[in-house]
C-alpha cells in the first residue's frame, strides 16, 4: 500500500461517493480512516516549506507538480509529538545511552584504581540502554540488523566488570588495567560505531506520506506514518464517540468503527476535523 519512488497513487475514480471504502492509515500507534471519496492521492512526503505565523497544526506548504498546497501535521492535530520531533528525541536518547557506556567504563576504571565498590549495572538487560533495547520495536530491517549487532559488544562490556574487579581484588592491577583497555579499544569502539549507524539509519529511513484531500474547490494534504489499506468498514460497527472522550473540538462529530478483518478500533476522521480556527483553509 505504501507509495514508492515518488509516484502518486490515486485512490478512487470518484464515479460515486456512496458506499465507497475508507482509506486506513497509521499515525504512531493508532489506526485512523478517511472516506476515500475525499482522497485525491497518496504521495511520499516532498520537501516541506515552512510558513511563518501559522498555527502549529499547519506544518507548511508542499509543491505538488507545480501546485502549492497546505500541509497539515496530523500528529500535532491529534495531540501527539510530530514525527520529526519523535525521531530527534530518539536520536538524542541514543546519544545519552552511548555516553552512559563511556561513563560506565570510566567509573569501573576509577573504582579499580581507588579500590572502592563498583555500583553501576553489570547486567546488560538492566542498564538504561538494555531496558530500552528490549522494549523498542521497529519494522525497519536494516535498523533491526544494526541493533542486533549491538547485543554482543554490549554484553561483553557489562560482563567484563566481574573479571576486572576480581583481578583487582587479587592484586593483579596490571591484568585489570589491560582488560579495561581491551574492552575500551575493542567492544566500546565497536558499540560507538553501531550507535552512530543506528542514528544514521533513523535519519535516512524516516519516511512520511502525505494524503492529498479535495474539499470542494480547495485541496490540502496531511502527513501520516503509513497507509494500512483501502477497505470498507462494516456500517453496523460505526458509532459516535462518547462526549467524554471528545477533546480538541467538542463540535466535531467523532465516530469510531471496527475493522472487519481484525476488529481493530478505528477513529474515523471527518473533513471538518481539518478546519483550524483562525486559519484560512
Amino acid at each position: 500500500m505504501q507509495p514508492t519512488g515518488g509516484r502518486t497513487h490515486p485512490v478512487t475514480n470518484r464515479t460515486s461517493s456512496k458506499n465507497l471504502p475508507f482509506v486506513l492509515f497509521q499515525v504512531k500507534d493508532g489506526l485512523y480512516a478517511l472516506g476515500s471519496e475525499r482522497v485525491r492521492e497518496i504521495v511520499m512526503l516532498p520537501k516541506v516549506i515552512a510558513v511563518p505565523n501559522v498555527p502549529p497544526e499547519i506544518r507548511g506548504v508542499i509543491n505538488l507538480r507545480g501546485k502549492i498546497i497546505r500541509l497539515m501535521d496530523l500528529r500535532v492535530m491529534l495531540g501527539l509529538p510530530s514525527a520529526k520531533t519523535e525521531v530527534e528525541e530518539l536520536i538524542q536518547l541514543l546519544h545519552e545511552r552511548e555516553q552512559d557506556h563511556l561513563n560506565w567504563l570510566t567509573e569501573l576504571e576509577s573504582c579499580v584504581r581507588e579500590r572502592r565498590p563498583f555500583k553501576m549495572a553489570r547486567d546488560p538487560h538492566l542498564c538504561k540502554f538494555g531496558v530500552w533495547y528490549h522494549k523498542f520495536k521497529t519494522d525497519n530491517t536494516l535498523l533491526k540488523m544494526a541493533l542486533k549487532k549491538m547485543e554482543k559488544p554490549h554484553a561483553i562490556i557489562h560482563a567484563s566488570a566481574a573479571d576486572i574487579l576480581l583481578m583487582a581484588e587479587r592484586g593483579d592491577m596490571d591484568g585489570a588495567q589491560a582488560l579495561l583497555a581491551a574492552r575500551r579499544n575493542r567492544e566500546l569502539v565497536e558499540l560507538v560505531k553501531l550507535f552512530n549507524e543506528v542514528r544514521r539509519l533513523l535519519r535516512e529511513h524516516h519516511r512520511e506520506l502525505a494524503i492529498v484531500v479535495e474539499s470542494g474547490e480547495k485541496r490540502f494534504a496531511f502527513s501520516i506514518d503509513q497507509v494500512e489499506a483501502v477497505e470498507r468498514i462494516p456500517e453496523e460497527s460505526i458509532e459516535p464517540m462518547s462526549e467524554a472522550l471528545v477533546g480538541r473540538n467538542e463540535n466535531l462529530k467523532w465516530r469510531l468503527g471496527k475493522r472487519g478483518k481484525t476488529n481493530q478500533t478505528i477513529l474515523l476522521l471527518d473533513e471538518d476535523f481539518f478546519v483550524i480556527p483562525g486559519a484560512e483553509n
